[in-house]
């Protein structure tokens, strides 16, 4: 994502090309490039700086316009607003930003324009309640807010003169008090009050952020540009707006969050930071729960609110009592709060779930399935409605992902119906990270960072660590690399599972361990948890039964078909639950199984959500 400030900077650096770009008929004159004005008449009163710290501030003398940076003699000379003044800037330059080309396109269904929906009815009861809560004639007509029925207000949701969704809200609460309100179905998800904001703040670089339509309104008129929320307070699904509008969003340096004073509300705003990043966002403390109820105590101006707003800066201190609703959770449970992703092995989930905010290594020697048995596991937290970014290094991203429908389906050669249908299911809940080769470590940071924003992906795989541009003997690099991983894992709840290979032993009959991890000791100390794989190199070998605890000695298997490959917990931070798991390797499918003689099964058929395939 690239914001104003940031393309201002870029475009400074060429200040002198896109002077000439912007003004032909214009010459360079000392440290200055001289026209007649931004519109290609002639002479020499308007001058923009060409070098040093005041590169990009311009001034028309003879009208007294003035520029802040070359992006205001953008929107300028070529008569756009800001959001079109970057896409062309960008352009300009060659500036590619992240997800510009691959994003997802989801489709939704542009709902007609209800034919039932009226202006507003100056002597009916909706407009009467909309003057009630303080709104002007104009303000009402910048958002195009309707009525249906003589009873329902309608907010449209415009978007570049698009009908994108709407809203309606009833004027009277049910007996329990509560609103009465619905959208158009399957619309998508966007904020409101796009063309307002483009209409009366076209140049306008913050925003404000709030949680109601009648919110952004009353922000509106009383000289501030904003938006609003689609689905009101919450986490989660509430906010998927988020994906549709990331981009659109890039054009605000300054993001400022009003959301209601409540539960829902701040969960909302923990949602939208995580999301947007705390770079740009500021949050607006007002003494009333929204702007419409400051308004209607008389509060007439929100600007002193927006100086006083708190920056998310990263505060370490806190009181041990903050973190009251996490223990008690830890406790009890709340219903549908997070509680760790499952193994694909009932014996191996009951000693170890991934949690969030934690570093996984995987480790053991080359070729003992390290690859395949993250695939699986990948596949596995799908199943549970998890979504993966996987960064495989050492494998193209098509090898990975036709290794994972194997594992899908259950089939060595599944139909094409199958294959389609499997990729499908991948589509929204699978990304890779399309690179084969040593990648710089901070690369793949920025990607995984924005994997988090743009689609909520909360769990990552990086295979391997000899791939990410550190050399195998620079520890403090890997220490570094480490240290940033589970950074990011706490500041964006996530979950990174780290490959790091094994130092070649005398024999690979060896098991691998903990201590056998080459490179940094950093690696394992940083880890939540650290999980070998061994594969046996000759079936004849004997291999201990599954088991786990730390006092528990294993027993030498006597069985004819002893595991092919062992699982290791050798580090595991959250229950101290340590041990060894045997598992059957079935060729075919790519599975690994707990039990010998395994029958692959298609993961489609163990979604609870299977029918929507």
């Amino acid at each position: 994502m690239t914001t104003p400030a940031q393309l201002s900077q870029a475009l400074n650096r060429s200040a002198e090309q896109v002077c000439k770009h912007l003004l032909p008929h214009g010459k360079r004159i000392g440290h200055e490039w001289c026209a007649g004005d931004a519109y290609g008449g002639e002479g020499r009163s308007l001058k923009i700086v060409l070098d040093g710290d005041k590169a990009g501030v311009g001034s028309d003398f003879a009208t007294g316009e003035t520029f802040g940076d070359l992006l205001d003699l953008w929107c300028t000379t070529q008569s756009v607003g800001l959001g079109e003044a970057m896409a062309q800037a960008c352009s300009f330059m060659g500036i590619v930003n992240d997800g510009q080309d691959s994003r997802p396109k989801k489709e939704y269904k542009r709902p007609p324009k209800p034919k039932s929906v009226q202006r507003l009815n100056k002597e009916g009861k909706v407009y009467q309640y909309l003057k009630s809560r303080g709104l002007t004639d104009q303000c009402l007509e910048d958002f195009r807010i309707s009525e249906d029925q003589g009873q329902w207000i309608v907010f449209p949701y415009l978007r570049e003169g698009q009908f994108i969704n709407a809203k309606y809200l009833h004027i009277e609460r049910t007996p329990e008090g509560k609103k009465q309100c619905r959208q158009e179905k399957d619309a998508e998800p966007c904020l409101f009050g796009w063309d307002a904001l483009e209409l009366r703040y076209p140049t306008t670089r913050f925003v404000v952020i709030c949680e109601g339509e009648i919110d952004s309104a009353t922000y509106h008129q009383c000289g501030l540009p904003a938006l609003s929320i689609p689905n009101g307070g919450g986490g989660g699904k509430k906010q998927d707006w988020i994906d549709q509008d990331y981009d659109r969003l890039s054009r605000f340096d300054t993001i400022y969050l009003s959301m209601d004073n409540d539960g829902p509300g701040k969960e909302a705003e923990k949602e939208i930071i995580t999301r947007l990043g705390s770079e740009r966002i500021r949050v607006i403390q007002l003494p009333y729960k929204d702007a419409n109820e400051c308004f209607a105590k008389g509060i007439k101006t929100f600007h002193r609110y927006l100086l006083s707003s708190k920056c998310l800066d990263p505060a370490e201190l806190k009181p041990a009592d903050y973190f009251t609703d996490d223990v008690l959770d830890k406790f009890f449970p709340k219903p549908g709060s997070y509680q760790g992703m499952k193994t694909p092995w009932q014996s191996v989930t009951k000693a170890l779930t991934f949690q969030r905010e934690e570093l996984i290594v995987w480790t053991g020697y080359s070729g003992s399935g390290k690859s395949s048995i993250l695939n699986q596991v990948a596949v596995q937290g799908i199943v549970d409605h998890e979504k993966f970014c996987i960064c495989s290094l050492e494998m193209p991203s098509k090898v990975t992902l036709y290794r994972m429908v194997r594992q899908i389906t259950g089939e060595a050669r599944p139909d094409e119906a199958t294959i389609r249908r499997a990729m499908q299911w991948l589509s929204d809940k699978c990304w890779m990270v399309h690179i084969l080769g040593t990648v710089k470590t901070q690369r793949v940071l920025e990607v995984f960072k924005y994997a988090v924003k743009r689609y909520d992906i909360r769990n990552f795989i990086c295979d391997s660590l000899t791939k990410v541009g550190i050399r195998e003997d620079d520890y403090d690099g890997q220490k570094s690399f480490v240290d940033q991983l589970c950074d990011f894992n706490h500041q964006y709840e996530a979950t990174t599972h780290l490959v790091v290979h094994q130092r070649k032993p005398e024999s690979e009959a060896n098991r691998p361990g903990k201590f056998g991890v080459r490179g940094a000791a950093a690696i394992t100390d940083e880890a939540s948890s650290v999980i070998s794989i061994w594969r046996r190199p000759d079936p004849s070998d004997e291999e201990p039964q599954p088991t786990y605890g730390r006092k528990k000695k294993a027993e030498p298997s006597t069985e004819d078909h002893p595991p092919d490959t062992v699982l290791s917990i050798v580090k595991n931070r959250e229950t101290g639950v340590e041990g060894k798991f045997g598992l059957w390797f079935e060729n075919s499918s790519l599975q690994y199984h707990e039990v010998k003689f395994p029958v692959s099964k298609s993961y489609l058929d163990r979604r609870s959500d299977v029918d929507t395939f």
